[in-house]
């Protein structure tokens, strides 16, 4: 006969392995009819935005597009001149069956541009994508047999503790903010080249909101009044309440995947073009994780009735720990040239990878580092080069998973030297880690009728054991067809605890 289980169902999300994509995306363009002819292409910078994002029939798609700007120096214009540019991609996936959701972080690593003609020119990409599915599934545990004093039946009941994803949001929010310049920078003539670059500094949520926190660090290369070439950086914080985010669950811990979908940014319009106005179109998926305590029946037995139990193992998820780890990059950039000063330096992050090499835990990444300079003449120049980054990061466990969920570059330095210009910057890894803690759990139980007397004669009447190390005396109990109280009320013993090792016992035998 069947028994009926009491059990607990807790309906939540299973993150999926990220899936790591490296993609490279060319094009074509014509120069716009409004701008010279291009003699030289002095600097490309990128900036990716997702313009959207959905999940249906277990396949992700997304819409992106990377915005160019081309510094160049015109055929009959003097100066420096910049250009900006589309180049529109899909990203298009198959992801776990049940996926109902994924989180899409993307970045371009590189990105080169060349002349095919005054008027014409290519443009490669190198974009890295990183897609975290999370499927919709239920955790079911059994705590309870309702029956369980009827037939006899001993359980061993284990407590424990799982992290669980109660809701995955989608919230888009629009952040604006102006920047002034100091008093004493040159004025702002023309905006050559913008860049914006974004990072999520806490997440927290209550009840049903979401309170996210972040820094959107701008830089900005300009041409001043006297066609002087500028730079400007600064970092702006922001904070914004994300409502409807999910329903009340109680204590829960947030994290957030932040990516841009479109900006606007231009001067100020002020006469003394001393401001710059910044509006950036943002999308964060929220990710909620809540404790809780289960309990499983790992295992059972009756004393009474023979017993057909079908267990099943479960995974109970845990908090991934998030640490830090940062390496100092110092580089030499040959020039060839006399360098005058530094107008602007950016590095972009490509592959990232983790190694376990004798018990160390390596993290490595490859980057492109970009500075550009004037030479003695004033003349513009481009220095590009490729570092390939190693740090080294705490042990962990084995069984542990670990992967690198960002990397990025601290503050850039980039100083002036006889052989042309020294760049030094932290590379910061966010480096996760999760581990699989599993369990047994019963899942369905049949009793026959009582066991027959013959067994019962069989057995010996005085029992003597001894406890061996490392065993419970659940295990003789169940063994002997027995309970623990009966074990501990016949040696007059307190608790398990007072059952040492290799004393002798004396085991009541089945009645």
């Amino acid at each position: 006969m069947e028994l009926e289980l009491q059990k607990e169902r807790f309906e939540c999300y299973r993150p999926g392995a990220a899936l790591l994509l490296d993609r490279e995306e060319t094009a074509e363009t014509i120069v716009p009819d409004y701008s010279p002819d291009i003699a030289r292409i002095v600097n490309v910078s990128a900036c990716l935005l997702v313009r959207s994002r959905t999940v249906s029939d277990g396949k992700l798609t997304a819409a992106a597009s990377v915005r160019l700007t081309l510094l160049y120096v015109a055929e009959d214009a003097p100066g420096l001149r910049s250009m900006e540019y589309a180049i529109p991609c899909e990203l298009s996936e198959k992801l776990p069956d049940g996926c109902a959701e994924a989180a899409v972080e993307g970045r371009v690593c590189g990105v080169e541009a060349r002349l095919l003609n005054p008027r014409k020119l290519f443009t490669r990409m190198e974009l890295t994508w990183r897609i975290t599915p999370y499927c919709r599934t239920v955790l079911t545990t059994c705590g309870t047999i309702p029956e369980q004093a009827a037939y006899a039946i001993e359980t061993l009941c284990e407590r424990r503790e799982a992290s669980l994803i109660r809701a995955v949001s989608e919230k888009d929010f629009v952040f604006s903010d102006e920047i002034s310049l100091p008093g004493g920078r040159e004025p702002i003539r023309e905006l050559l080249q913008p860049r914006v670059k974004l990072r999520v500094t806490e997440v927290k949520s209550i009840g049903s909101k979401a309170i996210l926190k972040g820094v959107a660090c701008v830089s900005l290369l300009y041409a001043s009044g006297d066609d002087k070439l500028c730079s400007y950086a600064e970092e702006l914080p922001f904070s914004q309440i994300l409502d409807g985010v999910s329903e009340e669950l109680g204590e829960t811990t947030a994290s957030a995947v932040l990516s841009l979908s479109d900006l606007e940014i231009h001067t100020g319009g002020d006469p003394d073009g001393d401001t710059v106005s910044l509006k950036l179109f943002l999308n964060a998926l929220v990710v909620l994780r809540g404790r809780e305590t289960v309990c499983c029946i790992t295992d059972l037995y009756s004393s009474s009735y023979d017993l057909d139990a079908q267990m099943e193992r479960i995974e109970l998820w845990q908090e991934p720990e998030v640490s830090s780890v940062t390496q100092s990059v110092r580089e030499q950039l040959d020039t060839g040239t006399e360098v005058k000063c530094v107008l602007s330096a950016d590095v972009c992050f490509g592959s990232v990878g983790v190694q376990r090499e004798n018990g160390r835990t390596l993290l490595r990444a490859s980057a492109a580092a970009s500075v550009l300079y004037q030479d003695e003449a004033d003349v513009p120049i481009c220095v590009e080069r490729r570092i390939e980054i190693t740090a080294e990061a705490a042990a962990a466990p084995a069984d542990a998973q670990l992967s690198v969920e960002n990397v990025c570059a601290g503050d850039l330095a980039a100083s002036i030297n006889a052989n042309g210009i020294e760049l030094r910057f932290p590379a910061e890894f966010t480096l996760v880690s999760t581990a699989p803690v599993s369990c047994e759990c019963l899942t369905s139980l049949s009793v026959a009728e009582p066991s027959g007397e013959g067994e019962a004669a069989q057995m010996p009447s005085i029992i003597l054991r001894a406890l061996d190390e490392g065993e419970r005396l659940w295990h003789i109990a169940k063994q002997y067809r027995t309970t623990v109280e009966s074990i501990l009320s016949a040696n007059e013993l307190a608790d398990e605890a007072a059952a040492a090792a290799g004393r002798m016992l004396l085991i009541p035998r089945k009645r």
